[in-house]
């Protein structure tokens, strides 16, 4: 057992540079939650507004439209609220 704690070597995956792929997420996450975010937003509800007022899609289906834009807002402050509390 003693034998097998002296050659123990740290995890291949330990030593991986994931950096340029955490920086490419980033920056979806930056582009979508920033200002490019935004204007996005601001068309999909003007457009789910236009479609409901001249009836092309329900209340019901508008409506599953903002919520999903609030989800894409929140996003970034309900994962930050759950690892907060991490190790």
């Amino acid at each position: 057992m003693a034998l097998f704690l002296l050659i123990a070597e740290p995890a291949l995956a330990q030593s991986i540079d994931l950096s340029p792929i955490q920086s490419l997420l980033q920056g979806i996450v930056d582009a979508l939650t920033g200002p490019l975010g935004v204007v996005i937003a601001t068309l999909a509800v003007l457009g789910v507004f236009l479609s409901w007022f001249f009836n092309i899609i329900d209340l019901r289906q508008a409506l599953w439209v903002l919520v999903g834009i609030a989800g894409v807002a929140a996003a970034p402050t309900i994962v930050a609220a759950v690892f907060a509390g991490g190790p």
